[in-house]
C-alpha cells in the first residue's frame, strides 16, 4: 500500500506575525523603523543619528521649575544670586515668553536674562534684553547699569578677536554704541561712542566713508566741546573728500566737503587738525575748479560760447589760487574778457549755484533717566 506523503504546514497568516521588536530607550510614539533594525531597514545603522538628536531636542525643550515656594521671576532672582546664570536665564526666559506677563515683570525678568546672558558670554542676546529694556520701559532703574554695560559690549564688539571672522559681529558694536547715544545722549560716554563708531566705518577693512563722514559730523555738530570735535569734524570732510573720484563726480559731496573743511578751520584756525584741513581744502577747491573748466570744455566742443565763457568764469572768479582757475583766467583774457568786468557782471558766472545741498535732520529722541 502506498505511503501517502505529510501535507505541507498551512502558510501561516499575516495577522499572526508577531509585532516587531520596539528598540529599548525609544519614546513611545516613535516608529521603530527610525532605530536602523524595523522593517525595511537597507543596512545596519540605518537611522541611529535621529535617536540622539530626538533625545537631545527633548532635553532642549525642558525647562528649569522655579524653586519651592516660588514664582519664575523670584527663582530666576535666586539663582542669580547664587550664581547659577545658566538656570537664572532660563527663568528669566519663562517669564518673558509668558502671554499674561506685565511690563513691571517683564523688564525685570529682561534684565535679569541680559545680566545672565552676559555672564555666560552671550553678548548678542544681552544686547537685545538691553536694548528691550530702553525702549519699552525707560523709567527702569536699571537703565544706570546698563549704560556701563552698553559702552562695554560696544568695545567688545569692535575690538576682540572672537568677534572677527568672514561672519563677524562688528556691526553688534555699532548698534551698542549708537543704542548708548541715543538714549543717553548727555552722557560723557556719548561723544566717545560716536568716536569709536565712526572710526570703525573708516578703517581699512571697511571703508564705508559715507557713514564714518556722517557720524564724525553728528559729533562735531552735538558735542562741540568735546575733546574730538575738531578731530571729527576735520574728519567729517576728509571722509565726504574720500567719497570724490576726480573732477567730473557728483558735485554736492565736494561742496559738502569743502564746507565742512571750512567750518573746520574757521573754528580751529590754530587747532591740532589745521594744517591736515588745510591740505584738504585746498584738494576739494582744486577738484572744483577743474570740474568748471571740464564743463566749460564739453561747452566748447559744441560751440556753445556763452557756456564755455561762463564755466570758466566760475573757475577764475572762485579758485584764482588753483592751476585750474589760473588756466580759466588766461582762456577769458583769449576771448577778450577782463576778470573785473566778468565779476561785475552777475550774467557772466553762475557762482550762486555753489552752496552745498542742505543735510538732512536726524530725529531725536529723549535720553534715559
Amino acid at each position: 500500500m502506498p505511503v501517502t506523503p505529510p501535507l505541507p504546514p498551512p502558510p501561516r497568516s499575516a495577522s499572526r506575525r508577531p509585532p516587531p521588536r520596539r528598540p529599548s530607550g525609544l519614546p513611545p510614539g516613535l516608529p521603530s523603523g527610525l532605530s536602523g533594525r524595523g522593517r525595511g531597514a537597507r543596512s545596519p545603522g540605518r537611522g541611529a543619528w535621529l535617536l540622539p538628536a530626538v533625545l537631545l531636542l527633548a532635553a532642549a525643550c525642558s525647562s528649569v521649575p522655579p524653586l519651592e515656594g516660588m514664582d519664575e521671576l523670584e527663582s530666576a532672582r535666586t539663582y542669580a544670586e547664587w550664581g547659577d546664570q545658566e538656570k537664572a536665564l532660563d527663568l528669566a526666559e519663562q517669564v518673558i515668553d509668558k502671554d499674561d506677563v506685565t511690563l513691571e515683570d517683564e523688564t525685570e525678568a529682561s534684565f535679569l536674562a541680559a545680566e545672565a546672558a552676559l555672564a555666560l558670554g552671550q553678548d548678542v542676546l544681552a544686547l537685545r534684553r538691553y536694548k528691550w529694556i530702553l525702549e519699552n520701559a525707560p523709567w527702569s532703574e536699571h537703565t544706570v547699569v546698563i549704560e556701563d554695560r552698553l559702552y562695554g559690549l560696544g568695545i567688545a564688539f569692535l575690538t576682540l578677536d572672537r568677534y572677527g571672522g568672514w561672519f563677524d559681529s562688528r556691526a553688534r558694536g555699532v548698534e551698542a554704541l549708537e543704542t548708548l547715544q541715543l538714549h543717553y545722549h548727555r552722557s560723557d560716554k556719548a561723544d566717545d561712542a560716536l568716536r569709536m563708531v565712526g572710526d570703525y566705518f573708516a578703517r581699512d577693512d571697511v571703508r564705508e566713508w559715507l557713514e564714518a563722514a556722517i557720524t564724525h559730523e553728528q559729533l562735531a555738530t552735538e558735542y562741540p566741546d568735546s575733546e574730538w570735535a575738531e578731530r571729527s569734524l576735520w574728519l567729517a570732510g576728509h571722509y565726504r573728500l574720500r567719497l570724490v573720484h576726480g573732477p567730473a563726480y557728483n558735485k554736492d559731496e565736494m561742496l559738502r566737503a569743502r564746507a565742512l573743511l571750512e567750518r573746520s578751520l574757521e573754528l580751529h584756525p590754530r587747532g591740532s587738525q589745521a594744517r591736515e584741513a588745510a591740505a584738504d581744502l585746498a584738494a576739494v577747491r582744486d577738484l572744483l575748479a577743474r570740474g568748471e573748466v571740464l564743463v566749460a570744455d564739453f561747452y566748447a566742443g559744441r560751440g556753445n560760447l556763452p557756456g564755455e565763457r561762463l564755466r570758466l568764469a566760475n573757475a577764475a572768479l572762485l579758485f584764482p589760487e588753483t592751476q585750474a582757475g589760473l588756466a580759466a583766467i588766461q582762456r577769458l583774457h583769449g576771448m577778450g574778457l577782463d576778470l573785473a568786468t566778468v565779476a561785475a557782471d552777475p550774467s557772466q558766472s553762475s557762482i550762486d549755484t555753489f552752496v552745498p545741498p542742505p543735510q538732512e535732520d536726524r530725529p531725536e529722541e529723549e535720553d534715559a533717566p
